[in-house]
């Protein structure tokens, strides 16, 4: 793409060396970068892009997209220099153009807790309609029975496009993207069509970044009042607080809107019954009613199944074949899975709950599971490098909430996780505090009892371990099942 292709009210060109160069591409990684390509450099968290000005030239950039605050510093290196007063929005600008290529239909998912089971029954509905789809998000890009690993729940909009291109040419036209705050905040999905919004809940987490949450909110309310498309609609849960504050939102800005919950939703649950293998589901759509079967045995599962639900109707699916197809949809990896221990009847439960609210409401299902001679018994720590002050809430949610606890390391990326354990046990004081995870795993399952339910949480479907800047291989699922095997045996 040449040079003038890029240029428009937001990016300047600010000065030339070469009248109008081929741009063979764009990164904002220096390390990235091959001859004809453009360097963006992004003002990050702990380091600058324009002091890796020199190193993006030496291996081949033409060109280099700054902030106009920081035209002064590259001026004068030899280079064709754009700015921009936000670089981040002009990269995700910039790499539509290079792959233009879009399904569609794309699905964005905000909140803080079920964006991947939403996505996940979403893709489960769209293939059991035999329509071409994808997800992207925590479990990775999943596509045609194929799954692409990623490390960002939203990736970089380089990352992104260059994926959304290449599904697009594989006849996907249906893809649904969990849409993380910081990838929002980022405008990692500003040149996204995105033409459904959605936005589950919110509770606390990521202060670390976003401090308050207010801030927090404000980056998931952007889907909606600056991405959605114009003619997009938004589904919206209003059971949650701010989730009628973005309802209200979108109503003052004439933005289309259907709602979903337990209360006054155009979706509406009304009751739900527990069997011995399925629970029977009773809900209203704009006040007709209806029911259907499902797996699940959770109140939010069976909320977010029917947030799916809403979606694939907003595309003229036929009601009744959602009910049908639903009936066989499982839950995703690591999403409240079980795990029985026969040998004395006992239940171990898997899931990445690693919020106060994810692991209350995990606690307060398993808990109404629970016969009466059981007891139930939660194993979590919390991750380095992250929002403190969550930390003495789940502490708090898990002696409230459990008959025993079990606190450990979860990732402690550069933090020193007996800080992190010591931190949880303070609010505590009963637990058993076991630094190694999987002996604190396998000591948990030791003392399991009959009837017992076991709550592994916080790390779900995650095959690793961070530690000091290594991820080391580790699955909750395999250790649990390890130590059921040892015992068994």
């Amino acid at each position: 793409m040449l040079l003038t292709k890029i240029i428009n009210r937001d990016i300047s060109l600010s000065k030339s060396i070469e009248s109008n160069p081929k741009i063979t591409g764009i990164d904002f990684d220096s390390r990235k970068i091959k001859k004809g390509m453009m360097f963006a450099a992004i003002n990050g968290k702990t380091n600058n892009g324009i002091d890796f000005c020199d190193k993006a030239l030496k291996a081949g950039a033409n060109s280099i997209l700054c902030n106009r605050k920081d035209l002064k510093k590259v001026f004068k290196k030899k280079a064709n220099i754009l700015t921009t007063n936000n670089v981040r929005l002009s990269v995700s600008i910039i790499i539509k153009k290079l792959f233009p290529k879009q399904p569609k239909n794309i699905v964005a998912i905000t909140g803080t807790n079920g964006k991947t089971s939403i996505a996940f029954y979403l893709k489960g509905i769209w293939k059991a309609a035999n329509v071409s789809s994808a997800s992207i998000g925590t479990l990775g890009i999943i596509y045609q029975n194929k799954k692409i690993p990623l490390n960002l729940t939203t990736p970089d909009p380089i990352t992104l496009h260059k994926r959304v291109d290449e599904l697009k040419s594989k006849g996907i036209n249906n893809i649904v993207l969990e849409a993380s705050s910081h990838g929002i905040e980022q405008n990692r999905i500003d040149a996204l069509r995105i033409n459904r919004a959605v936005f589950s809940n919110l509770s606390r987490d990521h202060l670390d970044y976003h401090q308050t949450l207010d801030s927090y909110f404000k980056a998931k309310k952007r889907l909606f009042s600056d991405i959605l498309e114009t003619n997009g609609l938004a589904i919206v849960n209003n059971d949650c607080k701010y989730g009628r504050k973005i309802e209200s939102f979108c109503k003052r800005k004439k933005i289309k809107v259907f709602t979903y919950g337990t209360k006054k939703a155009d979706w509406k649950i009304n009751k739900v019954f527990f069997c011995k293998s399925f629970s029977k589901v009773h809900i209203s759509v704009l006040e007709k009613s209806y029911s259907f079967k499902c797996r699940f045995f959770a109140c939010y599962q069976i909320e977010n199944l029917v947030c799916s639900m809403l979606i694939a109707y907003s595309y003229n699916f036929p009601l009744k074949k959602i009910i049908k197809w639903v009936e066989k949809i499982k839950e995703p990896p690591g999403r409240l899975e079980k795990i029985n221990f026969k040998s004395n009847k006992s239940a171990i439960y898997i899931d990445y709950a690693h919020t106060p609210e994810a692991l209350k409401i995990n606690l307060t299902q398993l808990r109404e599971n629970l016969k009466s001679s059981g007891r139930l018994k939660v194993l979590f720590g919390c991750g380095g490098d992250r929002d403190i002050g969550k930390r003495a809430q789940m502490a708090k949610n898990a002696s409230n909430l459990a008959d025993e606890v079990y606190i450990t390391d979860d990732n402690p990326r550069y933090e020193n996780p007996k800080k992190i354990r010591d931190q949880i046990s303070l609010h505590c004081k009963k637990a058993f505090v076991i630094a190694n995870r999987k002996n604190a795993i396998k000591f948990a399952i030791k003392k399991l009892e009959k009837h017992d339910i076991l709550l592994v949480a916080g790390k779900g479907h995650e095959k690793f371990q961070e530690i000091n800047g290594k991820k080391y291989s580790f699955d909750d699922k395999e250790v649990v099942r390890d130590a059921i095997r040892e015992i068994e045996v």
